[in-house]
């Protein structure tokens, strides 16, 4: 290789941070460019790939990834692989985290000498030739400093509160679409908040989910949605009843139908597609592991392509090596809560209920989640606990506040749940 910048040590130390620790990988942004050195890339990549399929990291799943693939001998054999990734010894934690991001700074910075060699190197000619657009070449230079990351001060923090007092930044807020569930919300979710939304089965987390996403998308905000319970022509054809007020019926169940007045006709299913192509959405049903969606996420929101993540739902997600399910839960609970506050993105995602109406599995779910919404319908025959002052039987489907971090809970919002157009509407109960 030429005479570049580059920072090995700390190449190898990220490296073997990664390693060491499973949350360096999905809670920091790397791509394989922070690493000039060939072998390094290569190793790297495995424990990437590692990771996509385990959810952790480690020198001997790297090595026998990089067996697998033939490049072993390429990244410098299994000794040299073990030395790079032995470079720091550290027990993984927070601290493991914090110092794998000031190696990472290091890469950051390495790398950008290099892009300015690049740029350089790309317009010699003309730059000697006195051809060159320099204002355009010295953006391009500006553009690879990376940008510097410091933590704020408490004087700093205190001032963003006065501000916030005094409403002189306005907030950005994410409503889900039913006014007075809303106005419970202050207005909507904020940034870097997370909700779960508590159901039986067919009970409606799936329309809740997905009326929150419309709503965010008809604002112009970037949605990104994972779904491991139905494929995305599913979940179009649910936000295109939704936005025209009518039943989407494909041909095949024409005959089936008595009453076609609340049926879309060609014109109205036109305009609703019409819509949805214009609107920032990215659907992904085809992941499944905790690692995988996490990391997609992570890189959508670091596009600017997801304002709103939604995962639909909890159970389905696949935590490989949890002992149980309460624990893989909890732990993707966790992580999606860090995620909205890596990504400073709005988090909602969904949990079945037992036969209590509490969430299943994982009490640890109402602790990492900022709002907790629970759906019950006149059919839920079990009583809601007395001390939530809820009638003893419920007459109407209702949106029940198990935790609300900003406002009331124990509180009800009586709701309509129309299936058909996959919608809630709420009931002005007098």
């Amino acid at each position: 290789m030429k005479n570049l910048p580059i920072a090995t040590t700390a190449e190898k130390a990220a490296l073997s941070l990664i390693a060491i620790d499973p949350d360096v990988l999905p809670h920091l942004a790397w791509s394989s460019d922070l690493f000039a050195l060939d072998q390094h890339k290569l190793i790297f990549k495995a424990l990437e790939r590692v990771y996509q399929r385990t959810g952790s990291t480690n020198a001997l799943g790297a090595i026998s990834d990089l067996e697998t693939t033939g490049k072993l001998n390429a990244a410098g054999g299994k000794e040299g692989v073990m030395e790079d990734l032995k470079t720091i010894f550290m027990s993984a934690g927070s601290m493991c985290v914090e110092t794998a991001e000031d190696y990472r700074q290091q890469l950051l910075i390495a790398k950008s000498y290099r892009d300015a060699i690049g740029l350089w190197e790309e317009n010699e000619a003309d730059i000697m030739g006195m051809r060159a657009d320099l204002s355009s070449i010295a953006e391009s230079i500006a553009n690879a400093i990376p940008q510097a990351t410091q933590a704020k001060d408490v004087k700093s923090h205190l001032m963003d509160f006065l501000d916030d007092l005094d409403d002189k930044k306005p907030i950005e807020k994410f409503p889900l679409g039913i006014s007075k569930v809303d106005k419970l919300l202050g207005g909507g979710m904020q940034r870097g908040e997370m909700m779960v939304v508590g159901a039986a089965t067919s009970g409606g987390k799936s329309i809740l989910l997905y009326q929150a996403a419309l709503t965010a998308l008809m604002q112009g905000k970037n949605v990104a949605i994972f779904s491991l319970e139905m494929p995305s022509k599913a979940i179009l054809q649910r936000m295109a009843s939704n936005l025209i007020g009518k039943q989407i019926i494909p041909m095949r169940e024409a005959n089936v139908v008595n009453d076609w007045r609340n049926v879309a006709n060609a014109k109205e299913i036109s305009s609703a597609i019409e819509q949805l192509m214009n609107m920032k959405l990215t659907l992904r049903d085809d992941l499944s592991d905790v690692g995988e969606i996490i990391a997609e996420a992570q890189r959508l929101a670091s596009l600017g392509k997801a304002d709103v993540i939604i995962v639909d739902y909890l159970q389905i997600v696949e935590m490989p090596k949890a002992d149980n399910r309460e624990q893989a839960v909890s732990e993707l609970s966790r992580r999606l809560k860090l995620t909205a506050l890596k990504t400073n993105s709005v988090v909602l995602t969904a949990s079945q209920l037992n036969d209590d109406f509490v969430v299943r599995e994982s009490r640890a779910i109402g602790m990492n989640t900022d709002f907790l919404l629970i759906i019950l319908h006149p059919d839920d025959k079990k009583k809601v606990n007395d001390f939530r002052k809820a009638p003893a039987k419920i007459e109407t489907s209702r949106i029940r506040f198990d935790k609300n971090r900003r406002g009331q809970r124990d509180v009800f919002v009586p709701v309509k749940m129309l299936g058909a157009i996959s919608r809630f509407e709420q009931i002005d109960e007098h």
